[in-house]
């Protein structure tokens, strides 16, 4: 959901912008707002000058782009690329910071490797995939109770098939917990395995 009323405006002028039908009720359902909201941020914007209003008939109206409306969309999507940029910048410092304190005590295996999995194959786990390169931890496994198919060149592994040592076939020194919002449940989940806590760590 949008966290800024600049980000709905975008949002509202990107649908607008799009050539298709737009109703309060459609950008309401898209926006995830209240109805009155959304009569509230297209008002403010006809104000502006962004939006134009047309009738057809005497129930229903059409929007429009107004060329200082094309303006303020462009201005607001570099804003937005700009904030997604220094968001994912932030992210995988702290990422990489994390990371690098797991390093410092993770065992190694027979051959000197220091083999991890990450559990969850979302978002964060494609940044820690990035950061994980400047690191001495190999990546040797990937589990996920909802995800299928591949991540990167590994194959995702249902969850119940982590065990104390290894996932699937493949053996492991330490977890790596790569899921923001169900971190909790996995860890209580590792937990019930007899999965010790020294050998999980969360980002």
């Amino acid at each position: 959901m949008p966290r800024s009323e600049t980000e709905y405006n975008r949002r509202v002028l990107q649908a607008i912008a799009s050539g298709q039908r737009v109703t309060q009720r459609s950008l309401s359902s898209e926006l995830g707002v209240a109805l009155g909201l959304t009569n509230l941020l297209i008002r403010r914007l006809v104000g502006k000058g962004y939006v134009k209003v047309s009738k057809m008939g005497t129930r229903h109206v059409r929007y429009f782009m107004t060329p200082a409306g094309r303006e303020a969309l462009a201005s607001a999507t570099r804003q937005s690329l700009e904030n997604t940029v220094h968001l994912y910048t932030e992210t995988r410092e702290h990422i990489r910071i994390g990371l690098a304190a797991i390093s410092e005590t993770c065992p190694c295996d027979g051959d000197g490797i220091k083999r991890v999995i990450f559990y969850g194959a979302g978002d964060v786990a494609e940044i820690a995939y990035v950061s994980l390169q400047s690191t001495d931890l190999r990546l040797v496994g990937v589990a996920d109770d909802n995800k299928t198919g591949r991540f990167f060149d590994l194959s995702i592994t249902p969850g119940e098939q982590l065990s104390l040592f290894t996932i699937g076939p493949v053996p492991y020194n330490h977890i790596i917990v790569t899921s923001l919002r169900h971190a909790a449940g996995i860890c209580a989940r590792l937990q019930q395995r007899g999965i010790p806590n020294e050998r999980v760590s969360c980002l």
